[in-house]
């Protein structure tokens, strides 16, 4: 495994997999309580700028949900660049897999 695949695996277990689920599907133990519920990260459409730029404003920022919080406080750039790839590392092609 990548090294930044694996960084980034530690960084999104501790920050975000509690929204996002372990594995990145949005089913984490806290995602119920939020509408519209945590995107599906093995799935998302989304390219790796706008990753970027999620985790560092929050979604709010960027027009998505007020309940995904800004991380560029938090995280450093390398850290935000791992999780990164960590997420390209889970995307699953929703297409393929029907």
């Amino acid at each position: 495994m990548e090294t930044s695949v694996h960084r980034g695996g530690i960084v999104f277990q501790h920050y975000c997999a509690q929204c996002h689920g372990v594995k990145g599907d949005g089913k984490g133990r806290m995602a119920r309580l939020y509408d519209p519920r945590p995107a599906n990260l093995m799935e998302s459409d989304k390219n790796d700028d706008y990753k970027q730029l999620i985790i560092r404003l929050g979604g709010k920022a960027i027009g998505r949900s007020e309940f995904m919080p800004p991380w560029g406080a938090e995280l450093t750039d390398e850290q935000t660049a791992d999780v990164v790839a960590y997420l390209r590392s889970i995307h699953v092609d929703a297409h393929s897999a029907q």
